[in-house]
Formats: structure tokens, C-alpha cells, sequence
């Protein structure tokens, strides 16, 4: 079962950077992993692992039948129990390493078996999965960052990286790339301290992005939450596209990540993306008041033409219980009292956002603010929230986008004034003021 957004028209356009970021980081770190682990010569002759595993079937077939039934039940099933099933279903597994040395303990063992442990053992803490991936019986902070820049595959990493494109750009563009990187390594982080809280004994290494994009999907479900989205989808040989609200798809994503937790036995830490679908969720909730980035506060931190009236907290419940229309309303009214508010301009938009009426809202704002001639400052932090937020003002009328073009030039940002210029001019749009800001570039 497949099912992905196809897209958000109002995704703010911008160039994702982060997630570009993330897909080269993830690419370099498996091309320069798995370099590294080729260049180690296989520990045991074939011979050696097949004596090696002579010694250790019978003990490894009675450590899984007291660990997992499943697991336990397809190794028996197995007709060839060499090097290969035990690669399979031990060697790899820390927690059995560990049952190894504990029953030698008890039961000295030979010195032809001691040798051929140690020997796998030390190739196998040279292995990148071992160093770097999350072992649920030794974690560690270092592991839960690096296990989400692993992967096993090529085919584990283009898949994540398919799901990341998907998911990942349009969460950057809506929450700004200083919002975004945080919540993508909180949801790996999340998925890995549930999957070691599903199986704290167990030894074998997480590796893969997929918690950390799971947590996209479930932070993509909280952002947009009742807004009808297209989504395309395949189950079998069936495919389409359905419309539906974002949040009501994070109960089908959990819910088939907990159904193939339960019933499934493979390799697919499903326990990982559950952990990062409800981390993502919850940080869905969070990141509305984490402020505004901080450069917007930063390049007009002189400015003392502002008011930093907050949004009342009616307004606030009003956009909690998804009533847009009514928080903006009010905000409208708050606004005639505090035109000169930042909060309430950026709050303002946002619920425009929500309307679907972006363009609307930034047109309402202009109109209020120019005839009003509220300083330059004011003006241009509303323009920044406006892209922020997905906003484009080659949507806006031509007038509105020579009062943009204007403001441009009066803060030296000669080149979007050109781009405004040679925008409305191919539009064919003539105002006398659009000649004199032609013929100052």
C-alpha cells in the first residue's frame, strides 16, 4: 500500500536547500561507507565461516527460540544452516555476540571457536552499520544522528530519498529550512528511541532515513490537517487519486506501520516510522510558536516604527479550532486599532494561507499599509512573510507589484526591481510610474 500527496500549489517557490542538502549528505556518506567497507577483506575463509557456524547453529537456534517465536520458526524452516543463515539471523546481531560470550562462560569453548569469533568480531566492529547505526542494547546520541545518514542499499537509499523529495520539500518550503532541519533530525531521533523502546535487547543495528522521513509524513499531516489535498495512491494492481484531508491520513499511515510491526517478519524497523510519524505530529503542533525566523528579526532590528501588539488569544483559538475565516476576521478588527503590529500582519497572512486566500490577504494588507504610508520597514518584513508563506507577486495585480517594485528600489534591491519591470512589461501593463522606475534601472 502506497499512498503520497501529488502536490500543494501553495507551496511557497523557493529552492528547497535543506532537503538538497540532506539528499547529497545521505548519498556521499552510503558512497563513502560502502567504499570503506569493501576495502576490508572478508574475515573467515569460506571454509573457517562454515566451521565458525558448525560451532554456533545449534546455540543460535535456541537463543531465538527464547527471543522471538517468528523469527525462531522461519530458521528452522531453513534447509541450509551455514555461513549464510547465520549472517542471516546471528552474526550480524549484537545481542547474540553478547549470548556467545556469556554461555562460554559457562561452557569454555575451544580454541579453534575463540579464534574464529574474535577474527568475525573485529571485521565486524569495522563495519559502517555497526559503528554508525543504532544498536537498541548499546545507544547512544551520536548513533540516533548518524544511524538516519545510513543506509543498507542503493535501493534503501533512492527509496528514502524518493520519499524525502516528496514529503520533505513542500514541510521546508512551508516552515522555512530553519524550522525544518530541526523537526526532520527530532522526527529520526523520535523513531529511534521508539524502535529501542519496542526491542530494547536486541542488538541489530537501525540504519536508514525512513524514521526521519516517516516524521515528514506525520508532520505534513499535522500542518495541514482538514485541508483537502489530491493524493495518489496504489494497493495491488489498483492505483488512483483520491481528495481528502491531510490528517485523516496519518491514522492509515500509523495504523498500516503498527499492522506490519505485528504481523510481518523482516528487516523493516516499522516500529522506527511509527515513532517518527507521531513525533512528526506532534511537532506539527509545536512549531506554530517557535516564532518567526530569526532573520526577518535580525535585519530590522533598528527599526522603530513597529508595534509588537501580539495576536490576542482568541485569535489564537479560533485558528486552533480550524475557524480561519473567524480568527482573521478578528484579527481584522484588532488590526484597526493596531496597524503597525507585526504579529498581527503575520498572523493576519497565515490565516489568509489557510483560507486559501493568500493573495487576497496580501493585497487587503498592501492596501491598508500604503494608504496609510507606514514606513518602508513595515512594508518589506510583510513582503518576506508573504514568500514565506508561499506567496508569488507575479499573482498579484499590476499595481500592487509596482508598489512592491517601488519599496524594492527604495531599499536598493535593484535586482527584484528588475525582475517586477520586466515582469509587468511583458504583461503589456503602461503606468507612468512604472516608466520612471524603467528608466531609474
Amino acid at each position: 500500500m502506497l499512498i503520497v500527496p501529488v502536490g500543494d500549489k501553495e507551496a511557497r517557490r523557493t529552492t528547497p536547500w535543506i532537503c538538497i542538502l540532506l539528499i547529497l549528505i545521505n548519498i556521499v556518506v552510503y558512497a563513502w561507507t560502502t567504499h570503506q567497507d569493501l576495502q576490508r577483506d572478508d574475515p573467515l575463509t569460506p571454509e573457517q565461516a562454515d566451521l565458525l557456524a558448525d560451532y554456533e547453529v545449534d546455540l543460535l537456534l535456541q537463543w531465538l527460540s527464547q527471543q522471538d517465536s517468528r523469527t525462531y520458526a522461519d530458521a528452522v524452516a531453513m534447509s541450509d544452516k551455514g555461513a549464510d543463515f547465520m549472517m542471516a539471523y546471528g552474526w550480524y546481531d549484537q545481542a547474540f555476540a553478547l549470548h556467545v560470550h556469556q554461555y562460554w562462560q559457562q561452557h569454555p569453548p575451544a580454541n579453534q571457536w575463540r579464534q574464529l569469533r574474535n577474527d568475525l568480531e573485529a571485521w565486524l566492529h569495522q563495519q559502517s552499520t555497526i559503528r554508525w547505526g543504532l544498536i537498541p542494547n548499546d545507544p547512544g546520541l551520536a548513533t540516533l544522528l548518524s544511524s538516519q545518514f545510513m543506509h543498507g542499499d542503493w535501493f534503501h537509499l533512492l527509496g528514502n530519498m524518493l520519499f524525502l523529495i516528496m514529503f520533505g520539500i513542500a514541510m521546508e518550503r512551508h516552515w522555512g529550512a530553519r524550522r525544518f532541519l530541526p523537526a526532520y533530525l527530532l522526527c529520526g531521533i523520535g523513531a529511534g528511541l521508539l524502535f529501542i523502546a519496542s526491542a530494547p535487547d536486541s542488538g541489530i543495528p537501525l540504519v536508514g532515513a525512513s524514521g526521519a522521513i516517516s516524521g515528514l509524513m506525520g508532520l505534513f499531516a499535522g500542518t495541514f490537517r482538514l485541508r483537502k489535498l489530491e493524493f495518489f495512491y496504489t494497493l495491488g494492481f489498483f492505483f488512483g487519486s483520491f481528495r481528502a484531508p491531510a490528517l485523516v491520513l496519518f491514522p492509515v499511515w500509523l495504523g498500516w506501520e503498527l499492522i506490519q510491526a505485528a504481523t510481518m517478519n523482516s528487516n523493516v524497523a516499522y516500529m522506527a516510522h511509527a515513532g517518527g510519524l507521531l513525533t512528526g505530529l506532534a511537532l506539527a503542533f509545536l512549531l506554530p510558536f517557535t516564532g518567526q525566523p530569526n532573520q526577518q528579526k535580525d535585519s530590522h532590528q533598528h527599526d522603530t516604527d513597529g508595534d509588537d501588539t501580539q495576536v490576542p488569544a482568541i485569535c489564537q483559538q479560533l485558528a486552533e479550532q480550524l475557524r480561519f475565516d473567524d480568527a482573521q476576521s478578528r484579527c481584522r478588527q484588532w488590526l484597526a486599532n493596531h496597524p503597525k503590529s507585526r504579529p498581527l500582519w503575520f498572523f493576519f497572512l497565515q490565516m489568509g494561507l489557510r483560507r486559501k486566500q493568500l493573495d487576497a490577504a496580501m493585497k487587503e494588507a498592501l492596501k491598508t499599509l500604503s494608504q496609510r504610508q507606514y514606513s518602508d520597514a513595515l512594508l518589506g518584513l510583510l513582503w518576506q512573510e508573504y514568500e514565506r508563506l508561499g506567496g508569488d507577486i507575479r499573482t498579484l495585480p499590476p499595481a500592487h507589484q509596482l508598489l512592491l517594485g517601488e519599496l524594492a528600489w527604495r531599499q536598493q534591491r535593484r535586482k527584484r526591481v528588475r525582475e517586477i519591470v520586466q515582469d509587468l512589461e511583458k504583461k503589456q501593463w503602461q503606468h507612468p510610474r512604472l516608466e520612471r522606475l524603467s528608466q531609474r534601472l
